[in-house]
């Protein structure tokens, strides 16, 4: 029996994907979900008699502790499985995700991994990187990339 792996964000593109991917490789595999929470970094630099008190969360960290959220639900509540009528053993990481995904990939010896691809632009992806480009180029394993709707270039 092989091993897929099927890395959420807990998006709709990540059902939608591994939706596809159960339609393409059938349901008769050992399913193991992860879910990668970025590390949050906050940096103070400042001293002051405020030190000692609560930071503002600014906008951007906001919106990465509500992805860590969403992640951490994807996995904790059985998302994947309930939406797939699957069964799958569940990892939360914390990391970068693309290097995060192909080094869970090698430790569970995932024979194949399954994730969207958001359809950043290629200026976004020059900045900022893809997380499928990363683990296409890496990943020990084939991997098979469910672009989002509407994208051609993902």
């Amino acid at each position: 029996m092989s091993t897929v792996l099927l890395a959420t964000d807990g998006s709709d593109l990540a059902l939608r994907a591994a939706a596809r991917a159960l339609d393409v490789l059938g349901r008769d595999h050992e399913f193991v979900t992860v879910a990668v929470v970025p590390p949050v970094f906050v940096a103070t630099a400042s001293v002051s008699p405020m030190e000692n008190h609560p930071m503002l969360v600014d906008p951007e960290l906001e919106a990465q502790l509500e992805g860590e959220q969403r992640a951490e639900s994807a996995v904790d509540e059985d998302h994947l499985d309930r939406e797939l009528g699957i069964t799958s053993s569940h990892v939360v990481e914390t990391g970068e995700p693309g290097p995060t995904i192909c080094a869970v990939a090698e430790r569970v010896g995932a024979d194949v991994v399954v994730l969207g691809s958001h359809g950043h632009g290629w200026l976004q992806r020059v900045f900022l990187g893809s997380v499928s480009t990363h683990v296409l180029h890496h990943c020990p394993c084939p991997v098979f990339v469910v672009r989002a709707e509407g994208d051609p270039e993902a």
